[in-house]
Parts: structure tokens; sequence; C-alpha cells
């Protein structure tokens, strides 16, 4: 029931005014350039994800600007994937099915992209932070322990 919901939020999902100010807050230009280069469900998804991360780095006393822009930037390899809302789920739903069985295909480029959106949003932060680069790259390695992209990483897999 939760991905037929999903489903129908990535259809309809438009990023609001006050997104449009969050945005325009923590993102210099060159990040909003990258940014708005997503699809329109990828933004508001993003901004679902930055907005809780800010509230959950707040409450354990860990905020930093840098994972709030992680936050707004982690899904940005998959800018020009070939990957849609129907294509996406169709994936999501395979890999819950039986994980990773879709890698073996990694030559049609959405499922490449689902699978390495985190490595190739690196190749779009030449200028960025280190730390940034950090947890965009990890935030589907459950295996590093580090408080903040642990924030990062919970906030993704609930939205």
């Amino acid at each position: 029931m939760y991905r037929i919901k999903q489903f129908l939020w990535a259809i309809f999902a438009k990023l609001t005014d006050e997104d449009k100010k969050f945005i325009d807050f923590y993102l210099n230009d060159n990040e909003k350039v990258l940014f708005n280069k997503l699809k329109e469900s990828e933004k508001v998804h993003s901004v679902k994800v930055a907005r809780e991360v800010l509230q959950k780095s707040l409450e354990k006393d860990l905020y930093d600007i840098s994972l709030v822009k992680a936050a707004l930037l982690h899904d940005i390899g998959k800018i020009d994937s070939g990957l849609n809302v129907i294509n996406k789920s169709v994936i999501t739903i395979l890999n819950k099915i039986s994980p990773g069985i879709l890698k073996k295909l990694y030559r049609i480029k959405p499922v490449y992209s689902y699978y390495n959106h985190p490595e190739i949003a690196i190749t779009y932060l030449d200028n960025c932070d280190d730390y940034i680069k950090f947890l965009i790259k990890n935030h589907h390695n459950y295996e590093i322990d580090d408080k903040k992209l642990k924030i990062l990483q919970e906030v993704d897999c609930k939205h």
C-alpha cells in the first residue's frame, strides 16, 4: 500500500513556494542548477528528505549545513538517468522482491542509474565540499558509522 501511495505522490509532486525558499537558502547557484535538473518528483523527494534531516539533526544537536545540502543533492546522480516514475517503480518493486537481481542488467541506463546514482552524483560535484561528497556517495552504504550519514539514510529510506 505504501508503494502505491509513493507512486501516486510522485506523479502529482510539485514544489511549493516554501520549498523554493528552502532550496534558495541552502544551495548556491551552481548547486541549484544541478538540483533543478532533477525530475519534479525527485526534487520534491529531496526537499522532504532535507527538511526532515534538518529537523532530526537539530534534535540530535548534529546540525550541519553540509548535511542539509547533501540531503537536497543526494539524488542528483539520477540526472539524465532515464529513470521515470514508471520504470523506477518497477525497478524498486523487483529489487524489493529479489534484491540485486536487476544488477545483471546494468547496461540498461535506468537500471545502472538506479543502483549507481550515488557514485554518478560525485561526477557532478567538482567544486563541492568533501563531506557533502562523502554523504552523497555513501547514502546507500549502511556499513559506515557516521551519525550524520545515519540521519540522511534513515530519512531517505522513509521517503
